[in-house]
C-alpha cells in the first residue's frame, strides 16, 4: 500500500496524520489500532515526504520557480533572501514555509510587483496586525496564510 492510500485509509478510520519534524503525529491516538500503527511506522519515510510536499503552502509553481531562477541571483538578492528567511522564522513560519515565501518575494521583486505581504511589515506580530485599523482590517487577528498573501496595504511599513 502506498503512502497516499495509507493516508486515505487513516482518514477513513478517523485519524489525522501530520508531520512534526521527523515524527508522525496521529490524532486522536485512541483510534489508532495496532495494525494501523505498524503500517504507518513501515511507511514513515514515504509519509513524511508526502506530508512535507503537501504542507508547502507558499511554494512557487514550477513555471514561477523557473522564472525566479532564470538568472543567477546577485549578492544583494541572496542577502535579501537570507534576511527574509530569518525574519519569517522569527515571525512564526516553519523553515520550509519561510524559505518558500522568501523565494516567492524574490520573484515579486524581479517582476517589480508593488504588492507586499504582512509578514514583511513592521506592524506584524505572529497572528496579529499591530496596525489593523490603518490596514483597513476589522480586527487585529491575522493567520499566516493572510500574512503571506501579496496585497496592497495602506498601513504597510517595511521592516
Amino acid at each position: 500500500m502506498g503512502a497516499r492510500d495509507l493516508l486515505a485509509r487513516a482518514a477513513e478510520a478517523g485519524l489525522d496524520v501530520t508531520a512534526a519534524g521527523d515524527a508522525l503525529v496521529i490524532r486522536p491516538a485512541a483510534k489508532l489500532t495496532e495494525g494501523m500503527r505498524r503500517a504507518l511506522t513501515q511507511a514513515k519515510p514515504e509519509l513524511l515526504a508526502l506530508l512535507a510536499q503537501r504542507n508547502r503552502t507558499y511554494r512557487l509553481p514550477p513555471a514561477e520557480a523557473d522564472a525566479a531562477h532564470a538568472q543567477p541571483w546577485d549578492e544583494a538578492t541572496i542577502a535579501r533572501f537570507v534576511a527574509r528567511v530569518g525574519l519569517f522564522l522569527r515571525r512564526g513560519f516553519n523553515a520550509t514555509g519561510a524559505d518558500d515565501l522568501a523565494e516567492r518575494l524574490v520573484l515579486r521583486d524581479l517582476q517589480t510587483d508593488d504588492r507586499v505581504c504582512c509578514a514583511e511589515c513592521v506592524h506584524f506580530r505572529p497572528a496579529r496586525c499591530g496596525n489593523h485599523r490603518g490596514a483597513g482590517l476589522l480586527g487585529a487577528e491575522l493567520g499566516l496564510d493572510l500574512a503571506a498573501t501579496l496585497q496592497r496595504c495602506p498601513g504597510f511599513e517595511a521592516v
